[in-house]
């Protein structure tokens, strides 16, 4: 059989025909696996997810926490038949809590493991490295932990970012008669995230930022900060650092016979878990936590929910603030592809999320994405406030507080 030759004139046409073939996003197919086009991630009878999470490292604390709320959702959800009747297969790849092994974990789960979406990925300074590659593939990343919002259409942010709890923090801070802060704080995204929110609403109340010092990621030195720190004399401290260097701050100020109030967001210090404070020791007693989902010993029949279904994967994890985020996040996400019916696209996915308006989903703050245009896919801007006591965390604060609202 002699080779089909085409004419030059026809070269065009042939070129953006198998670029479009060749194309990776699912964004622009017409329908999903009930249209009978090819969905990343989606077979028959199963569906897969995956998630970049720092096992080890760090962050290694809230990392397994995060996992085991994961585990959770999908072993409850199997149970009772699968996800539009598929079982979910779950992908967890560990980074370390180090940027450049977050983005190659994201890379391959999108290119090799071929995973439907990522679910529930943690690391604030970490994520963002991935936003380029996204925007490429178009698969969507669903409530990662908790880094800025790129404005992108794949992208869902679930969690109060880290600049709006410290707006909730300098809000809460003033409310006490606060007149003068510090902020030690990591360099990179978390830390940079939360000395913009501290310096904004600092403006807006009247509160002095008399210091800003830097740690370096995944450092154990923090001593330097604590003492530079302290020489400026404020009233208290915002932290902007990972579990373990909150920790070490902690210790190291109370090592000093040193008094400020200490504060940080439900990241830096890991309000509703003991993997912050509990390394901390007695230095712990009296901190201050922003939360932006119910805590662990929530009485709300959706905690309840959550604490059945983490006694039955991982029964370690039962008081794990982590483990129950990540546990709702991959809730919420079931939520809107069981709304999706038959098509599965991604461009459908994106669709049917922004379509969610004030959702209750007993754990978070009511939930609005609306279009990314818009202002973005952050779907919650509240949070709570919790003191840790020494042996358990309290609420302070009854009511999701929005940032820019006055604390009395």
């Amino acid at each position: 059989m002699r080779p089909r030759r085409f004419p030059l004139t026809a070269l065009p046409a042939l070129l953006t025909a198998l670029a479009v073939v060749g194309c990776s996003s699912q964004a622009a197919a017409p329908s999903g696996a009930g249209g009978g086009a090819a969905v990343q991630g989606v077979t028959d009878d199963t569906f897969t997810i995956g998630t970049t999470l720092p096992l080890s490292g760090g962050a290694a604390t809230s990392g397994k926490g995060f996992e085991a709320g994961l585990n959770a959702a999908v072993k409850e959800i199997n149970d009772k038949g699968g996800l539009q009747g598929r079982q979910v297969k779950l992908v967890v790849l560990d980074d370390g809590f180090e940027a450049a092994r977050s983005v190659a974990n994201i890379r391959r789960l999108g290119d090799q493991e071929k995973v439907y979406a990522v679910v529930s990925p943690a690391g604030s300074a970490n994520i963002p490295g991935s936003y380029p590659y996204l925007a490429q593939k178009g698969m969507p990343l669903f409530a990662p932990v908790l880094p800025p919002d790129p404005k992108q259409d794949s992208v869902f942010l679930l969690g109060t970012s880290q600049r709006d709890q410290a707006r909730v923090i300098v809000d809460f801070l003033a409310g006490k008669g606060i007149k003068k802060v510090a902020v030690i704080g990591q360099d990179n995204e978390l830390g940079h995230s939360i000395r913009d929110g501290v310096k904004e609403e600092a403006a807006s109340t009247g509160v002095e930022v008399v210091a800003n010092e830097t740690t370096e990621p995944n450092s154990t030195e923090v001593s330097s900060a604590v003492l530079k720190v302290r020489e400026a004399k404020p009233d208290a401290i915002v932290l902007g650092t990972d579990n373990t260097q909150s920790a070490l701050i902690m210790k190291a100020v109370d090592e000093l016979g040193w008094k400020p109030a200490i504060m940080g967001t439900s990241s830096t210090v890991t309000t509703g878990s003991a993997g912050t404070v509990g390394p901390a020791g007695p230095a712990a007693k009296g901190v201050y936590g922003t939360f932006i989902s119910e805590l662990p010993t929530s009485d709300a029949p959706e905690a309840a929910a959550w604490r059945t279904a983490q006694q039955a994967a991982a029964p370690d994890q039962v008081g794990s603030a982590y483990a129950l985020q990540a546990y709702a996040n991959t809730k919420i996400f079931f939520e809107i592809v069981t709304r999706m019916g038959d098509d599965l696209s991604w461009a459908d996915f994106q669709k049917t999320a922004e379509s969610l308006k004030d959702h209750a989903s007993g754990i978070y703050p009511p939930i609005t994405f609306g279009p990314a245009a818009a202002g973005g896919h952050v779907g919650t801007t509240g949070a709570k406030v919790a003191e840790w006591d020494g042996s358990d965390w309290k609420p302070v604060s009854t009511d999701w507080l929005e940032p820019g609202t006055s604390v009395s």
